[in-house]
């Protein structure tokens, strides 16, 4: 008798506990919720979630409340209390059957409470089982007993609006996921009405470009130029594709450009595009959320006016010059060292334990072969063990190379690659040293280089102009392996993404600015920018082996035939170049190097421009001119003074050709411009004579033909205070005796002449 009535018992306890499984599952599977209206979340579906005796369960607390969602959390496995979890945590999920009554914008107003830190929710359209889920709305819930954030006590609910949710009548399931651990109880979720209108919004509808009305699903407002592709007037939302706007698409626009929680929604741009977004960027995929690529072809450039918000990653894949050292920066924020070198994309050189990523100090001694290894040379490189921590820096230059074996030509493997947060500020740059830094463009746009620019005061070296001894930039030519020089007078120039390049700091400034108003999609096509200034110039190349280097001498008005900082600029300094050409000041000279020498837009004929080259002994240096703007009448000569011929430059493939029989050519190189058809070596060769102090000790005489020459040098009261002959050929230095500091006067006499010349000792 007792066993029946225990089984009794026991078969009616299994008749509930079936009865009540059966309700909640077949409310999960067939209650209907109409919106707008009230989502009773006990009724959704729960299966998705890992089983756990106290989580992802319907039940009550907090005050009595019944019929809510328990724990609602991303949780492991844990059936029976003291099992232990195991497993991987799941997303907390409830799927709810919805039928939406009209598309348009709706308010998602949570009832619950949470005692715990803020968590982030997500409301997604998905089917029956979550899958195919594009993200409509992310928010983070506020704990309910935060200060001042709710009146809500810890036994309480209190709740907490979304708005302007948009929907659709397309969607039958709605389901809320929360990805924190962390305990949410959950009682409903009341949907109305809103009453702001849904903006224009693309929403991706499948994997596709960019530019195919096919990708995407237009919803909300109707946009003032409706459209079936993104343009600024729409938010663009990215599901569980991959967006492509493929090469040269031109410009692509967007309000703003999400990529669904959870969804895994990438967007890759192709090369030579733009990507001008207005407002906020949000990508949710872990690596490689945005691919840029230039690898064939201009940088694909992105802005936006808004906030980079998810601190998710963007990836930038770079194609170097071939088996040839580079001039790099990351362009991008908290970009890591282990994330470049250990992914496969990547291919710069590695030699022992040493990786072909060099920052560059200035206060360490030039490079020595006999010194011990490491203790010499102004580049310092990535080791390995390098772990996770390190960056890159923001607005930091690296020398890097690529492994490509030039042997090999069908190896195109040369890219570099860097993961980052697209930089949404400003970013000033910690200098350690003064002198010589290595900086790199920290934005993936290109940068308005200097005044000559649409933007005459946002750029590089108008910002910048206080804290550089000379306001020039020194750009490293991989393929010529020379030195690219501009300055305030070389014409507009925009610096590429991912550019690095060097600056000298003067002593006083411990830091270099890039501003985020330097930005443009303007491009050089990856070169740099042809000048388009109406003033006469004369860019002379040099050609040896197949490298080319150049030097450029503008006619610019208010400058001089000295020094004119910021429009005159020195060959680069920090370590040499096997290949230079270069000029000298006409006045003042000190044997400073120019790589570009701003001159007067007058008297022409009286300014003869010393050249210079330094290249390998014996060794055939072709020359060439690009000349701009010449002026009527005149025209352009190169003098070889020991080969006594003038050689006209500014004609249609005018070119002159050499033998370089030592290491440096100063005196034997000059640049005329005259009125004359034909110069007479005779009447030029005065003319050509550069005469100045190489120390206080010494004078220097450039550009004297062979000859017995005689030197004379008067104070200012007239008196001869040294008298000196020599046989010239070509450059002459002259000790001078101890004299006092003023103005003399050094008066030499040739076989085709007198030459007087000021000079100042101090």
């Amino acid at each position: 008798m007792l066993l029946g009535l225990i089984n009794t018992i026991m078969r009616k306890i299994l008749q509930k506990l079936f009865f009540a499984v059966l309700v909640i599952n077949c409310s999960a599977l067939y209650s209907q919720t109409t919106l707008p209206g009230t989502i009773e979340v006990e009724n959704g579906d729960l299966s998705q979630n890992n089983n756990h005796f106290e989580r992802n369960i319907v039940g009550s607390g907090n005050g009595g409340t019944n019929n809510i969602v328990l724990g609602f959390r991303k949780t492991r496995t844990e059936e029976v209390d003291g099992d232990g979890e195991s497993g991987a945590g799941v997303n907390g999920t409830i799927i709810n059957n919805v039928t939406v009554t009209a598309d348009g914008n709706y308010d998602f107003t949570f009832t619950y409470f949470k005692n715990s830190n803020d968590n982030t929710i997500t409301i997604n359209s998905t089917d029956a089982t979550g899958g195919n889920s594009t993200t409509l709305a992310s928010f983070t819930l506020i704990r309910n007993d935060a200060s001042g954030n709710n009146t809500a006590t810890t036994s309480s609910y209190s709740t907490q609006t979304v708005t302007g949710v948009a929907l659709t009548t397309g969607i039958n399931y709605i389901t809320i996921t929360n990805a924190a651990s962390a305990i949410l109880n959950l009682d409903n979720v009341i949907v109305s009405a809103s009453s702001a209108a849904i903006p224009p919004t693309m929403t991706s509808n499948g994997t596709g470009n960019w530019n195919e009305a096919s990708t995407w699903t237009v919803s909300g407002t109707a946009a003032t130029t409706p459209s079936t592709t993104p343009t600024a007037e729409y938010d663009v939302v990215i599901g569980a594709h991959i967006i492509t706007i493929p090469s040269g698409m031109g410009a692509a626009e967007a309000k703003s450009i999400t990529c669904a929680a959870g969804q895994g929604g990438q967007l890759i741009l192709r090369q030579n595009n733009t990507l001008t977004v207005t407002d906020d960027i949000s990508f949710d995929k872990s690596n490689d959320g945005m691919i840029l690529y230039a690898q064939n072809g201009n940088f694909s450039t992105v802005t936006f006016g808004g906030s980079y918000l998810s601190g998710k990653k963007t990836t930038i894949i770079k194609r170097l010059s071939e088996d040839k050292w580079t001039l790099v920066s990351s362009g991008l924020n908290n970009s890591k060292q282990f994330k470049t070198l250990d992914d496969s994309r990547n291919y710069t050189v590695k030699v022992g334990t040493k990786h072909a990523f060099g920052s560059y100090d200035d206060s360490r001694p030039a490079f020595d072969a006999a010194a011990p290894a490491g203790t010499t040379g102004k580049y310092v490189y990535v080791n390995d063990g390098y772990g996770t921590g390190p960056t890159w820096g923001s607005g930091i230059g690296w020398a890097t190379k690529s492994d490509e074996d030039p042997a090999n030509t069908s190896d195109s493997k040369h890219d570099v690659v860097f993961q980052g947060d697209l930089h949404s500020a400003d970013v000033p740059v910690s200098l350690a040293n003064a002198g010589f830094n290595l900086v790199g463009n920290p934005y993936p746009t290109y940068l308005y280089g200097n005044d000559d620019t649409v933007e005459a005061t946002n750029n590089v070296l108008t910002v910048n102009a206080d804290k550089l001894t000379e306001p020039t930039l020194w750009f490293w030519d991989s393929d010529n392996e020379t030195w690219i020089t501009k300055n305030q007078s070389s014409g507009a120039y925009h610096i590429s993404p991912l550019q690095g390049f060097f600056v000298k700091t003067n002593a006083a400034s411990t830091s270099f600015s890039f501003t985020e108003a330097m930005q443009t999609h303007t491009s050089n096509s990856d070169t740099f920018l042809k000048s388009s200034s109406s003033n006469f110039s004369i860019d002379l190349s040099i050609e040896n082996e197949g490298r080319t280097t150049s030097t450029l001498v503008n006619y610019l008005e208010n400058t001089t035939t000295s020094f004119d900082n910021g429009f005159d600029s020195s060959t680069f300094g920090g370590y040499s170049s096997t290949l230079e050409v270069y000029t000298h000041l006409l006045d003042d000279n000190t044997s400073k190097k120019l790589a570009i020498q701003s001159l007067p837009n007058n008297n022409l004929e009286d300014m003869i421009v010393p050249v210079g080259i330094s290249a390998a002994v014996n060794s055939e240096i072709s020359f060439t001119a690009e000349t701009l703007n010449v002026p009527t009448g005149y025209k352009v000569f190169l003098e070889d003074k020991l080969k006594n011929t003038f050689t006209r430059l500014d004609e249609a493939d005018a070119k002159y050709t050499a033998i370089v029989s030592e290491k440096t050519t100063d005196g034997r190189f000059y640049i005329h411009t005259s009125a004359k058809n034909v110069l007479s070596t005779e009447s030029e060769l005065l003319k050509s004579i550069s005469l100045y102090k190489s120390s206080n000790t010494t004078l220097k005489i450039v550009g004297l033909s062979q000859g017995k020459t005689n030197l004379k040098l008067y104070n200012v009261l007239g008196k001869q205070v040294l008298s000196h002959s020599f046989s010239a050929n070509g450059v002459k230095e002259i000790s001078l005796p101890k004299l006092s500091k003023g103005v003399y006067v050094v008066q030499l006499e040739t076989e085709t002449g007198k030459l007087n010349k000021k000079i100042v000792l101090e």
